[in-house]
């Protein structure tokens, strides 16, 4: 019988001890802060009010928008999150419109990457064009400190901002223009978030795109 509580007294401390090392992995925290003033700057907000199109799985808390759209249920887009939004700021900090796709990533591994995900931006600015935006985020950070700390082990929470941007590449996301001006522009970003108040849905997150634009080769 000693054998047995010893063999479960391990395995529950084993347990214990791969449950901290996932949720206090520095490994998987937040990369270093977007550089402040670094070209462009847009604003976002995933509040229904502020938000054209919202749909996902209906395992996300998030608002669909318009009430009733229809769910991505298909199970080769599952976790998939389909937004179209306005965005503040920018060039001339006249605004932009910008529809994102964001895809579950296979490199998702909680004791090195974290939960990462794929983003992919197609933003336009009326009367200088469009262009596109990779980047790869691991949002295990802002997961952690609200679901798994509010949600799951009913502690508070006072609010936070992250950095979720890892790449595609070690400089950040990358960013192709494709018409108008833009066309043949190159550069690099990061996405920044904030979420204030946590009640079980992130709709309250803002967020920022910090995008550093050269001009077009001749």
């Amino acid at each position: 019988m000693k054998y047995v509580v010893a063999l479960v007294v391990g395995l529950l401390a084993g347990a214990a001890l791969a449950a901290a090392l996932i949720y206090f992995n520095p490994l998987t925290r937040s990369q270093a802060e977007p550089r402040d003033g670094a070209g462009w700057s847009f604003g976002y907000s995933l509040a229904a009010a502020e938000t054209w199109l919202s749909t996902h799985d209906d395992r996300l808390d998030l608002p669909l928008v318009p009430e009733g759209v229809e769910l991505l249920w298909e199970g080769g887009i599952k976790g998939t999150l389909l937004a179209a939004m306005p965005l503040s700021g920018g060039p001339g900090a006249g605004g932009a419109a910008a529809s994102r796709i964001s895809v579950p990533s296979p490199a998702t591994e909680l004791l090195r990457a974290g939960v990462v995900v794929d983003d992919h931006w197609l933003i336009s600015i009326p009367g200088q064009g469009s262009f596109f935006v990779h980047s790869v985020s691991n949002q295990w950070p802002l997961l952690r400190d609200t679901v798994v700390r509010v949600d799951w082990l009913r502690q508070g929470f006072t609010g936070g901002r992250y950095s979720p941007t890892r790449g595609p590449e070690a400089a950040g996301a990358s960013v192709f223009g494709l018409t108008g001006e833009l066309g043949g522009r190159r550069g690099r970003g990061r996405e920044r978030v904030s979420l204030e108040r946590y009640s079980g849905s992130l709709a309250e997150l803002r967020g920022e795109l910090v995008l550093d634009v050269a001009a077009a080769s001749p």
